[in-house]
Parts: structure tokens; sequence; C-alpha cells
């Protein structure tokens, strides 16, 4: 685990490079290497450094929607594992999402970045920002009650009896985000327990 680590940061430090030279695509590919690697090895401390570099390559590319969902779900991240951004990573952090809300637009992109905070690093790395960039275009939800995919995923994990720590911790987000997915979960499917939850999602097959 540790070379893997290693061989994390260092795609790290060659997409920052990239990052440096405007060769954002290259950046883009050495930023997904490396969260891939995180990923793969476990190290849920490396991916938001990841996720936060990738969202910047993405924004110079002109996608702010996606952008916003990485940073989102990064941040998400670091309040679930209790890593907060390193002091050095902070003033360019700062001025490149600055720079994306300005040219994104601030409604769109805080909603954006509002869609990120609930996706996991697996999600949001598929979404490519598509929720928030063609929301006219977007397929009709194939669940019943109005039901998000990501809300299913939770559902599932709930129905099979565990808490809202062990949701979080399967789920890689935070406790608080579970709590409130929980709560839009019940008020769409019209129930007041997870016992009740449960046989919903066995009754409609989601589990």
């Amino acid at each position: 685990m540790k070379q893997q680590h290693g061989t994390a940061r260092s795609l790290y430090a060659l997409a920052q490079v990239a990052t440096a030279g405007g060769d954002h695509a290259r950046s883009q590919a050495l930023y997904e290497q490396g969260v891939g690697v995180a990923r793969k090895s476990g190290d849920k401390r490396t991916i938001p450094s990841g996720l936060e570099g990738l969202a910047v390559a993405i924004a110079a590319q002109g996608n702010h929607a996606w952008a916003a969902h990485l940073w989102g779900a990064a941040e998400t991240l670091r309040e679930a594992i209790g890593a907060p951004m390193p002091p050095v990573e902070c003033a360019p952090y700062h001025r490149a999402v600055a720079a994306a809300r300005t040219q994104f637009g601030e409604k769109a992109f805080a909603t954006a970045w509002a869609e990120g905070r609930m996706m996991s690093p697996d999600h949001v790395l598929a979404t490519q920002g598509e929720l928030s960039s063609s929301p006219a275009t977007a397929s009709p939800a194939p669940y019943p009650d109005g039901l998000t995919t990501r809300e299913v995923e939770v559902l599932r994990v709930v129905a099979q009896g565990l808490t809202n720590e062990q949701v979080a911790e399967r789920l890689v987000i935070s406790p608080r985000t579970v709590d409130t997915h929980l709560t839009l979960i019940y008020s769409k499917i019209g129930v007041s327990s997870r016992s009740a939850a449960t046989r919903y999602a066995i009754e409609h097959h989601l589990v």
C-alpha cells in the first residue's frame, strides 16, 4: 500500500507539472490514473487531492459542471475521513474554484457543487458533469417515486441492516450526508423508519 501511495503522489506531481505547462489534457489523464491507484489501494486520504487537482484540469478545459462535482465530492470525502486540505494547497485551490465559479455562474456552480457532495468518488468520476450541464436531455429516473440512483444506493445498503456510520464508510460519504439522503428517501417513499424503508426496497425489487 505504501508503494501505491507513493505512486499516486508521483502521478499527482507529474500532473501538476503538466498543469503548469498548460497541458491540461495530460494533467487530467495523470490525475485520473493517480486517483485510480489510490482507490485500488484503499488509500482514501490520497483521493481528495487527486479529485481536486483533476477538477482544476477539467475546469481549464471548460467543463465547469464536472469540476464542481469533483470539488464537492472531495470536500465531502475530506469531512468523512477527517483530512483537511494541506495549507500549501489552499491558495491555488481557492483561485481555481473562484475562477470556475465566475465562468460557470454562481447559481449553476452552487447546484453542481451540491450534487458533487452527494457523490462517491466512483460516481463523480463517472458523471463527467452531465447532471448539471445537460438537464434538458437527462434521462428519466429508472426508479420508483422519483428516487435517484444515489438514493437507491443508500437504500440498498441501509436494507442490509447497516448503521449510518457503516453506510457512510461503505459509500465513502459522511454520516451527515447519509442522514440527508435518508430524510429525502423517507419523504419520497412515505415511510418513517429503517424497517419500513427496507420493506419498500424488497417490495420494489431494489435489493
